[in-house]
């Protein structure tokens, strides 16, 4: 059963991009994009990913693989502190009618960095090759980090590499001191981004924010960005946006070299995961996004999973008006 609610559409802004290709860049002379100032949304209900007994959330960005679209997600019980859950796929031929497909990743053994749990997914296709990213959280030091596994397909199996990819120090007054989670990862300026979350020992999760770190391999090792964090937000994703790169966080953000942020609407989807190939291309995206899977959060019972769609970021249509 699929329902289409409309929440709100803003008129489409007419941006002008001409016969641009689309991996060619685009002058913006330093403005903020249109489109990411009048960003919202329209949502189309999923039935497979609302279970009323269990919390679905935490949807990784959508990789498509023989023609079909794979999204991975988070999976805990309704009574939990949120930190015991395990990794789903559910795959689909259309975006729209999903078909749940069991656990992708689930918690280690005990004495694993991920004996607690694994959540927060995020793959990136690369090299042939399939690597999907999580939150490890383990009991020997109570740290969350993120480690990584990899897979010939997409639909496994996956092999975990039990490595501590990017890790909290341990030192409570750093501000990623004790939690690193969420991984975002997108090619650009012939880097690897990796984004990611983190607070201090003690804050609340409405106090988290977002930093980076850059590599020249995808797997490391990483090197943190001194001036991190770069934007604040508890549920975000990035992604490669024209010449750029976008994110949304406590709002909505814009960046022209992926490091100083700029505040453009305080509109967010919070948390979401975006269906953008153009984050593993050559760090140019003038196509957009159209579309991704979000967290609805009712209060009376467990969160559940939607499909949003985004017609005022999908630059492919602008083109197709433009003179």
């Amino acid at each position: 059963m699929i329902i289409t609610r409309l929440i709100t559409f803003s008129a489409m802004v007419m941006v002008l991009v001409g016969c641009t290709a689309p991996n060619e860049k685009t002058a913006l002379s330093g403005e903020i994009p249109r489109e990411l100032v009048e960003v919202t949304d329209r949502e189309v209900y999923v039935e497979v990913l609302d279970v009323p007994d269990k919390h679905h959330h935490d949807p990784s960005n959508i990789i498509k693989y023989n023609g079909k679209y794979y999204l991975w997600y988070t999976q805990h019980p309704e009574v939990t502190n949120g930190w015991e859950g395990h990794i789903r796929l559910a795959t689909s031929t259309d975006g729209l009618q999903w078909t749940a497909q069991g656990v992708a990743i689930s918690g280690g053994e005990t004495g694993d960095i991920d004996d607690k749990a694994a959540i927060t997914s995020y793959v990136v296709p690369h090299d042939g090759k399939y690597y999907l990213f999580y939150t490890a959280y383990g009991s020997a030091a109570e740290l969350k980090g993120i480690s990584y596994a990899v897979a010939d397909t997409p639909d496994g199996p996956w092999k975990k590499s039990g490595k501590k990819l990017l890790w909290p120090s341990g030192n409570k007054e750093e501000w990623d001191g004790v939690h690193i989670d969420d991984t975002n990862i997108i090619f650009f300026d012939d880097e690897w981004f990796l984004y990611y979350k983190g607070r201090p020992f003690g804050a609340e999760p409405s106090e988290t924010k977002i930093g980076v770190a850059t590599s020249d391999n995808l797997l490391g090792p990483y090197t943190k960005y001194e001036k991190s964090p770069v934007f604040p937000g508890h549920a975000f994703t990035t992604w490669v946006h024209r010449n750029g790169v976008a994110g949304f966080g406590y709002g909505t953000f814009w960046s022209e070299d992926g490091f100083t942020f700029e505040k453009t609407s305080d509109w967010t989807p919070k948390t979401v995961g975006l269906y953008c190939p153009e984050n593993f291309g050559n760090g140019v995206n003038n196509n957009g996004v159209s579309w991704g899977m979000k967290v609805k959060f009712p209060e009376d019972r467990c969160r559940y999973i939607t499909r949003m769609e985004l017609p005022i970021l999908d630059l492919s249509n602008l083109k197709k008006t433009a003179p």
